[in-house]
């Protein structure tokens, strides 16, 4: 499914959206075992009743939108190729899907095997 833009413009895609695209395309990646929880995410839920944006932070810049995702891996898997698999499916996942450029993309490793 292609969207159109009117005016070059981005279609009107929210933080949360943009975030299930990026956990989808994170944990669809191998050796990675699920996305993590940030302790604001844990603080979030207790504040609010509406569910937060997990293991996902989004800002957006004029370059484009940064993202920082957070993860736990399987135990034994190689960080380094897992973090650059992660960049790469979440850049073409968020640039095809959502229309919107891609300025950086953060992965922090939580943990292994948790």
């Amino acid at each position: 499914m292609k969207l159109e833009m009117k005016n070059n413009q981005a279609p009107n895609i929210n933080d949360e959206m943009i975030a299930s695209i990026v956990s989808l395309a994170a944990t669809g990646v191998n050796g990675v075992a699920r996305i993590s929880l940030r302790i604001t995410d844990e603080i979030m839920d207790k504040l609010y009743l509406a569910s937060t944006i997990k293991g996902v932070k989004i800002a957006r810049d004029p370059e484009g939108l940064l993202i920082w995702v957070y993860v736990i891996t399987e135990p034994g898997v190689d960080i380094i190729k897992v973090s650059k698999a992660i960049q790469k499916k979440v850049k073409v996942a968020v640039e095809s899907m959502a229309g919107f450029q891609v300025a950086a993309i953060n992965v922090r490793i939580e943990g292994s095997g948790i």
